[in-house]
């Protein structure tokens, strides 16, 4: 059970940095953080709709695409993924859509896992 924490600190750490990066154009650096949260949790949305914006960032809607649908696909209900695909599936302006980063959804679990963590102590 530990061994799973630790994963899922690690995680959220790659994540993390992963959009720090990609807020700050470091999109190499992102990357490479992306890549790790990939490999750390391949079953998540969040790592999958990081590389969607990373490849919107470097001009390639198509794979940007690929990446949103396949975080849609993990978890149906991940509405980060279905902003950012509706922003880049759209033919007309999508200037109104902003870009998710799916920061809000990372603070509502920690915020749950606190709650969880008070009421079992």
């Amino acid at each position: 059970m530990k061994e799973l924490e630790i994963l899922s600190d690690e995680f959220k750490m790659y994540i993390k940095e992963a959009t720090s990066k990609l807020k700050n154009f470091e999109y190499s650096e992102a990357y490479n953080f992306i890549m790790k949260a990939i490999k750390a949790n391949p079953n998540a949305p969040e790592p999958h709709n990081l590389l969607g914006l990373w490849y919107e960032f470097i001009g390639n809607n198509d794979l940007a695409r690929k990446h949103y649908r396949v975080a849609y696909v993990l978890n149906p209900t991940y509405k980060p993924a279905s902003e950012n695909l509706e922003r880049v599936s759209t033919l007309f302006s999508h200037k109104e859509i902003p870009v998710n980063y799916g920061e809000v959804m990372m603070e509502e679990d920690a915020e749950k896992k606190d709650a969880k963590d008070r009421k079992e102590n």
